[in-house]
Order: structure tokens, then sequence, then C-alpha cells
């Protein structure tokens, strides 16, 4: 194992509250606010009627495989995944706050 458990865990458990952030962001900047989304896949769920089918596929797509990751959590290749998952996620809040909070 390249992680311990404690490590694994604390990956998978910020990259779900990451993508809570990423909702609530996206919902109230995107969908309420000026700036348009660059990602066509949810873009389509984005004009939907109401903020519901967004936020479902969001969370399905990103717990479920988050989701497979943990189960396979033993392979090196799901803790590869758990970390460029959680560097990820926490780059787009960071590039969140400067661009909505420090501009």
């Amino acid at each position: 194992m390249i992680f311990n458990e404690k490590v694994f865990r604390f990956f998978i458990l910020s990259t779900m509250v990451f993508n809570v952030i990423d909702i609530i962001v996206t919902v109230k900047v995107i969908k309420y606010g000026k700036f348009d989304e660059n990602n066509p896949f949810m873009k389509m769920f984005l004009s939907m009627d109401g903020i519901m089918p967004f936020i479902l596929i969001k969370t399905l797509l990103i717990c479920g495989g988050l989701y497979f990751i943990y189960k396979k959590r033993d392979k090196i290749m799901s803790q590869i995944g758990a970390y460029l998952c959680f560097c990820f996620y926490w780059a787009l809040i960071v590039h969140f706050y400067y661009f909505l909070c420090c501009k």
C-alpha cells in the first residue's frame, strides 16, 4: 500500500466534501450567476429545469466512482486514483476561492 488506511479515507472523505462545495458554488455562481459551465456534459444537466438533475448526476458520478475506488483500496491504482481525485478537487476549490473571493 502506498497510503495507510487513515490517509486513504481522508482522501475519499475530503473529495466528497469538495464535491458538495463544488455543487454549491456551481449552482450559486453558474446557474444563478453570470458565469458559464465549461463542461458540456454537466452543462446539459445544469440547463434543465431546476437544479436537482445536476445535483443528482454530479453526486452519483463522484460518489459512485469513489465507492469503486474504496472497494479496491488495496490496489495501487485505487490509491493513486484517490490521491488524484483529492488533488484535482483541492485545486478546483482553490481555483474557486481565488477567482471568486480574491478578484
